[in-house]
């Protein structure tokens, strides 16, 4: 394998050296042409549910989703905001396993610094890399000869030693423990995202169309990923928008089908569910998933199996006196409420929009306060937050 990676590498290289100088519209116009291919991919939404453990409809529904980031205009207006003259010449990816279609961007990102890309896929996607990578050559062969796409398990050092040390840049996506590895083996060239978690707050005028919201941030993807809101902060009637946000999650399962969760997830939601049980905590439970009314909780992290904690609050701005620094990554609003965005910053989120967006960032969102593209050209940068109105 170390030996087939490193000629395609070589190969990708010498494809990158090829494209210099192109303008970097060609660029995006081929990036967003591949990705709208790519979510139409057949061959792909056959494999993906199985390999992800997603229902087929949520399959359907979110690869549009990620498609829709790529968008031509939105990649030169980032590229012009965050590119400065001297690129990357290889970046390479290891991606996390919690959710499908990292690669996606990833690959776009690279693309757009100028630099050749490989990318490592997580064990429960290695799906999705090699179709965004047909879709780009269907389109743009040149562009795609620079993309290398390869799995191997996580942690084999010899393959991480040949692969990640060639790389001007290695961003590192997952657990805690696997991204602060990384970083100990190959120092500062590292860009480590590791485990955070998102929250809404709700103001007091939070209503079912909100709650309808919240649910689908809450379904997407399953809540596996930084994203994916676990703890609602309501400021008002906290128990009537958990029984709103429990009708919705009802409804919405019948339109994307809950995913095949593992014995340990499984396991996880049942033990919290007792625990919260034996204190007295209000629970609703049904077939889209389970609201608690817990103020004692705070932010302690939901199981996941779209579980949510919905927390009372006096006002909106209560709510962030509950935020773990640096552990949130995204907080979206509803009902009225309106938040510090600076106070948001000081306290690492990276990113603010309207419940319902949590789980649809922009292609220039920074994640973990770093800029998109700017991160792989390895210039220093204030703390980000991404403010979608």
């Amino acid at each position: 394998m170390t030996a087939t990676l490193g000629a395609e590498i070589d190969a990708a290289l010498a494809a990158r050296r090829k494209l210099r100088g192109r303008p970097i519209v060609d660029v995006a116009r081929a990036l967003a042409a591949a990705a709208r291919r790519w979510q139409d991919d057949a061959a792909l939404a056959a494999a993906l549910p199985e390999t992800a453990r997603l229902d087929d409809k949520m399959v359907a529904h979110v690869l549009p989703l990620v498609a829709e980031a790529i968008d031509a205009d939105a990649l030169v207006a980032l590229h012009a905001r965050e590119a400065t003259s001297e690129g990357p010449a290889l970046v390479a990816h290891v991606l996390a396993s919690n959710v499908p279609a990292l690669a996606v961007p990833a690959i776009a990102l690279g693309c757009l610094a100028g630099a050749a890309v490989v990318v490592k896929s997580g064990r429960a996607d290695t799906v999705s890399a090699p179709a965004f990578r047909r879709a780009l050559a269907a389109v743009d062969a040149d562009l795609a000869a620079t993309v290398v796409t390869a799995y191997w398990p996580g942690g084999a050092a010899d393959v991480e030693d040949a692969v990640l040390s060639r790389a001007d840049v290695v961003v590192a996506t997952g657990g805690d423990t696997s991204t602060s590895a990384l970083v100990r083996r190959f120092g500062g060239r590292v860009v480590a995202h590791g485990e955070r978690a998102s929250v809404a707050v709700l103001g007091p005028d939070a209503s079912a169309a909100d709650a309808e919201a919240l649910a689908w941030d809450v379904v997407r993807y399953e809540q596996r990923g930084c994203l994916s809101p676990h703890v609602a902060f309501v400021a008002g009637d906290a128990g009537a928008f958990a029984a709103r946000l429990h009708t919705a999650l009802d409804q919405l399962a019948t339109v994307v089908p809950p995913g095949t969760p593992t014995t340990a997830e499984r396991a996880a939601a049942r033990m919290t569910v007792e625990e919260a049980r034996f204190t007295g905590v209000p629970i609703l439970e049904g077939r889209g998933g389970t609201v608690m009314v817990d103020e004692r909780r705070g932010t302690d992290p939901a199981p996941g199996c779209r579980t949510v904690r919905v927390v009372p609050v006096a006002a909106p701005g209560d709510a962030l006196a509950a935020l773990p620094d640096g552990a949130i990554e995204c907080v979206g609003v509803g009902g009225g409420a309106v938040l510090d965005v600076d106070a948001l910053r000081r306290l690492g989120v990276a990113r603010l929009c309207r419940v319902g967006r949590m789980q649809r960032p922009r292609i220039d969102w920074p994640r973990g306060q770093r800029p998109a593209l700017g991160s792989l050209f390895r210039g220093a940068a204030e703390p980000r937050i991404q403010v979608e109105p």
